[in-house]
């Protein structure tokens, strides 16, 4: 069911894959998806969500009534939650995820179900499609997965922010969060874990998930450059600066990109030590602060500032 996943998030497909398929571990009960690119976030989550419910032969063909229903996003227990999604008849907000839409996850959650429940919190519009999203969504089709119908032109998926997304609101399924029923899955969709409160943050697996046009890295280079992480030291720290600039030249690409390709990278040691605690915590914070140095560089700070820091963060111990 990865195999379309993989072409463009291959380790992220590993990674869930495995997780998927191995009886000792279950999904966690609370993930967060950042990065910039919310419509690949959206398809990643839905697809986790076919993957775990598939009753089938876990193929992208599969007939199965699940799959069948998640492929027209008609899935009684997969809910997307937005501004425009899953709206209680009570509920006349126009502009923000309510506390209503959060009661209604609550009394669902009193009642046993079959399927394994999925919960997708995202910010939406409902507009005209560009020629660029037409064709990004095209891309997606071969998925097997369809968005939501509740838009009148046409609905896209957008990152929650405090905006749309309040502490309120947010604190509200903190209990739920924390000691849901079995198979419960809650996921949310944002282009920086700032986004987000921080009680939730620190109950949820942050994955970034890139850019997709940031998808094809040289990572022969970056292995070499990682090949002693995490036991990096202090004296390491300006080589590993030098190094990511080096390579940044070599292959004609932004330092961005370089820094990118490492988050890349970290996620794929992730996937080979998530029994490993102590590391598994070291490898998720060094990719969330490469995330934030990635977007320091939007802010037009200068290369050399960012590949320091980089080179800090990646040489600090756990």
């Amino acid at each position: 069911m990865f195999e379309e996943m993989r072409k463009n998030y291959k380790f992220l497909a590993e990674y869930f894959s495995k997780l998927l398929e191995n009886d000792k571990f279950d999904i966690p009960n609370s993930i967060i998806f950042y990065g910039s690119d919310i419509l690949a976030q959206y398809y990643i989550a839905m697809l986790i969500a076919k993957s775990k419910n598939c009753k089938g032969d876990k193929s992208s063909e599969c007939t199965c009534r699940n799959c069948l229903w998640i492929k027209r996003n008609e899935h009684p227990e997969i809910m997307t939650i937005s501004k425009i999604d899953s709206k209680p008849d009570s509920d006349d907000s126009k502009t923000v995820i309510s506390v209503k839409q959060t009661d209604v996850i609550k009394d669902k959650l009193v009642v046993s179900s079959e399927y394994h429940r999925f919960f997708i919190f995202c910010d939406a519009e409902d507009k005209v499609y560009s020629e660029s999203e037409e064709r990004r969504i095209k891309e997606f089709e071969s998925w097997g997965i369809s968005l939501p119908k509740t838009a009148k032109n046409g609905w896209y998926p957008k990152g929650i922010t405090p905006k749309c997304f309040s502490d309120i609101v947010a604190n509200s399924l903190l209990k739920s969060i924390e000691e849901p029923p079995s198979n419960v899955t809650f996921i949310f969709l944002t282009e920086n874990l700032e986004n987000i409160i921080s009680t939730i943050v620190s109950r949820s697996q942050a994955f970034f998930v890139p850019g997709f046009e940031k998808t094809e890295y040289n990572m022969s280079e970056i292995e070499e450059l990682m090949k002693k992480y995490p036991n990096f030291n202090e004296d390491d720290e300006l080589k590993i600066s030098d190094k990511l600039l080096e390579i940044s030249g070599e292959n004609g690409q932004s330092l961005s990109v370089t820094i990118d390709s490492l988050q890349e990278y970290l996620l794929l040691i992730l996937k080979n030590n998530f029994q490993n605690k102590i590391l598994s915590k070291k490898i998720k914070d060094d990719i969330e602060k490469l995330h934030n140095i990635s977007n320091m560089l939007k802010s037009n700070i200068k290369e050399q500032t960012a590949a320091d820091e980089t080179g800090y963060v990646l040489s600090q111990k756990s």
